[in-house]
């Protein structure tokens, strides 16, 4: 290891142990969620989703993606159904060998999504416990389920608007850019709860003095706090502010 490479590695120790220190257990989760590049922080970083421990009946789970071994068989072969999983199970002892082996049997809860039009829920974590489970014979399984997950959008992390502005800032500072950004900003403020407010309050005149950017997102604090407009209802009056 080089003198660089060495100094980078305390650094990158350092930085580590100064970000936890300020994240809370939903941040955290956030946080990986985008290094892992899974969806669990939609669903569990804003407070606002709220949760309940149920037993819900196994065969109204469905499997979701896990590693590509396991999604190959519960994905591809069983199209995410428990009974042609079990089917398979029963006919093919390679198969059956490899999930006894690897699946988990603990009692832990597992989260869920859900439940969808049909009242079929989703894992999006503890495929191995739910699994353990199916190939234990349960009828039902410890769960923590959303009460109000369709009413409440998710929240980002600060870093994926900064990602974008900085982007602009660096390389694509034209009139272009700004259109782009304008349309980028707005997806975001559309679909994740926290965008707007970030942009008023971590992102304003104060921490932000640039004015090509400032009245980029003028323009779309302005679009997305509308009264009586919905996130998914919003009109196109903000682009002409760029116009």
């Amino acid at each position: 290891m080089t003198k660089f490479e060495e100094y980078l590695s305390n650094l990158a120790d350092h930085e580590e142990e100064s970000s936890l220190a300020k994240l809370d257990p939903r941040s955290k989760i956030l946080v990986n969620a985008g290094v892992r590049l899974n969806w669990m922080g939609d669903f569990i970083a804003n407070p606002k989703i709220k949760y309940k421990k149920k037993r819900i009946p196994i065969n109204k789970i469905l499997f979701t993606g896990t590693t590509r071994e396991w999604n190959s068989v519960l994905l591809d072969q069983c199209s995410g159904n428990i009974e042609r999983f079990k089917e398979l199970v029963e006919n093919n002892v390679a198969i059956k060998k490899k999930f006894f082996k690897e699946a988990s049997f603990s009692e832990e809860p597992i989260l869920l999504r859900g439940p969808d039009k049909n009242g079929l829920y989703r894992t999006f974590d503890g495929m191995h416990r739910f699994v353990g489970a199916v190939l234990a014979g349960k009828k039902t399984i410890a769960a923590y389920v959303p009460l109000n997950e369709g009413a409440q959008l998710p929240i980002c992390e600060p870093h994926v608007v900064y990602d974008l502005i900085r982007g602009f800032q660096r390389h694509a500072k034209d009139e272009q850019g700004k259109k782009e950004l304008l349309h980028a900003l707005n997806l975001l403020a559309r679909t994740y709860e926290n965008v707007t407010d970030l942009l008023e309050k971590r992102f304003d005149q104060a921490h932000l003095p640039d004015k090509e950017v400032q009245a980029v997102i003028n323009a779309v604090i302005k679009k997305n706090k509308l009264p009586g407009i919905m996130h998914n209802t919003r009109t196109k009056k903000s682009h002409k502010i760029l116009k």
